[in-house]
């Protein structure tokens, strides 16, 4: 078809084109896109963003959550509160001092300061793992080409790879690499107590495949 115009201003616009152009119904459930079985992602050619996979905090944290923010968090001026908003890779620690850890005779993911080694949070990666299959068990990741035509966004959709298998050494590798990261996010109400939005694992778009054991090529020749 080459190019087609978005169906939508803004950056899910692309992915919102490519739904409606499969006569995919948008919907905002916990499962996947395509019959309950195969999750769609699109994305730009031009751009590599974090996309987060799920969030997960089922008694991960080993320090009281009110207690991570007050001793590894700032304060947030614009809200008045002390908070935690911050991404953590095991490539190096962040302004915060935290850093992501993987054990080499285990196999957890930790967030640990990277000062002390005091344990913060720790995930089992198979539990991970359980987290992204529940939705991500096999992925239509489709690439498209951008041009910009009257103020307008359009997509010419041009790569599709169909992912399966995803395992924990996949996650394990990404994260050593830097290409998985956790996002915490979190703050304390005026009553001194902690709000978490939930814990985010998150990857950049074009690193998606190492996730997978499987990958098939949908439109070679």
């Amino acid at each position: 078809m080459g190019f087609v115009s978005s169906e939508r201003m803004g950056p899910t616009g692309i992915g919102h084109t490519l739904e409606k152009w499969l006569n995919i119904s948008e919907n905002n459930l916990p499962i996947p896109d395509i019959g309950g079985r195969t999750e769609i992602k699109a994305t730009r050619n031009t751009t590599n963003n974090l996309i987060t996979l799920f969030t997960f905090n089922r008694a991960a944290w080993k320090v009281h959550q009110a207690e991570v923010v007050k001793r590894w968090g700032y304060f947030d001026a614009v809200r008045n509160r002390q908070a935690l908003y911050s991404t953590v890779s095991a490539l190096a620690a962040n302004p915060q001092g935290l850093q992501a850890y993987l054990p080499d005779d285990s196999e957890m993911v930790c967030v640990i300061d990277s000062k002390t080694n005091e344990v913060v949070a720790s995930w089992d990666l198979f539990n991970i793992v359980g987290k992204f299959m529940s939705k991500f068990e096999r992925l239509l990741l489709v690439h498209a080409d951008v041009r910009q035509r009257e103020g307008r966004e359009e997509f010419h959709f041009n790569q599709a790879h169909l992912l399966t298998e995803p395992n924990s050494k996949q996650f394990r590798d990404s994260f050593m690499k830097g290409k998985a990261l956790i996002d915490i996010r979190m703050h304390l109400k005026p009553s001194g107590a902690s709000r978490n939005h939930g814990t985010g694992f998150r990857v950049y778009e074009k690193d998606l495949p190492n996730l997978f054991g499987s990958r098939i090529d949908l439109m070679s020749p």
